[in-house]
């Protein structure tokens, strides 16, 4: 149906149920609107989010000529009657006609959609989390070893580590002569005492029970030798409180195996790792040793 300038000629809009107005597209000026319209007009011209107590009408055209937009969002809220519109604007001839969509329902399932989501990824976060770290000291556990280790190993060209199997020394007497609590204790200290030690080119975690990995990365292998080393001489400045008043320090065992030298996925790498630790044990404990193959 052609548009023309007499208003009566568009009251047949009026039989639809999205509002509707109608502007003059050279003069600027409304020339339609249908009932439906002026009611949501009216509920946005008294609603709380709209401090400029504007007319609908004058709000939408003036969006639409600044933003040269053919769309445009309204929220209409005034404590009992919330509702988001969604306005488009179409040009027939010299007249620009604007229809209002109802999308509050649309906002809200995309509001619940984006809420439930985020939920998701963070229980999946904490999930992850949870599966890769060790409860008990709080540093990553066999599982984020191995997969910090691929990580690494793909993401650098020329990549090389050292890998430092660690065994806290005589830790069985601890738990025998104080109790698994100050076992524990001893644990969540050294754990404690390495991280603060160590920078980012470290990566620490608890294998299980008393024994943890240090995977040195990119540095010369004597340098990491002697970073492990120097762990060991302040591990052995630590004093713990025991349960009866007394103090008692610690100390480890490690053996270090050089990445390409001795192995170069992380299985050979502590396997032969723990071939340089047996040696410590077996040669007084205390120490640092590195791996000597065949």
């Amino acid at each position: 149906m052609p548009l023309e300038q007499n208003s009566t000629n568009y009251s047949v809009l009026n039989y639809l149920q999205l509002p509707v107005i109608v502007f003059s597209a050279n003069a600027h000026t409304e020339v339609f609107k249908i009932e439906s319209f002026q009611l949501v007009e009216q509920y946005y011209l008294h609603a709380s989010n709209n401090p400029t107590n504007k007319h609908l009408a004058q709000i939408i055209y003036s969006k639409l000529s600044e933003n040269d937009t053919d769309k445009l969002e309204v929220e209409i809220n005034n404590g009992s009657y919330r509702h988001i519109l969604r306005l488009t604007a179409n040009v027939v001839g010299e007249h620009v006609i604007v229809e209002g969509e109802d999308i509050t329902e649309l906002k809200r399932n995309q509001f619940l959609f984006n809420r439930t989501n985020t939920l998701l990824e963070d229980y999946s976060k904490q999930m992850f989390e949870l599966a890769h770290t060790d409860k008990l000291t709080n540093v990553p556990n066999r599982r984020a070893l191995f997969s910090k280790f691929s990580q690494l190993q793909s993401k650098h060209k020329e990549f090389s580590c050292t890998v430092s199997l660690i065994d806290l020394d005589y830790f069985k007497r601890f738990n025998d002569s104080f109790g698994h609590d100050f076992g524990d204790q001893v644990l969540v200290t050294f754990s404690k005492h390495v991280k603060d030690s160590i920078d980012d080119t470290c990566y620490f975690a608890r294998l299980g029970g008393e024994e943890f990995c240090l995977i040195q990365i990119n540095n010369k292998d004597t340098v990491c030798f002697a970073i492990t080393e120097k762990l060991l001489q302040t591990t052995k400045t630590i004093k713990l409180m025991t349960p009866d008043n007394s103090y008692i320090g610690m100390s480890f065992s490690a053996g270090v195996a050089v990445y390409g030298n001795d192995g170069i996925s992380l299985d050979e790498l502590l396997n032969n790792a723990d071939k340089a630790l047996y040696f410590a044990k077996e040669n007084g404990r205390s120490r640092v040793v590195k791996f000597e193959g065949a």
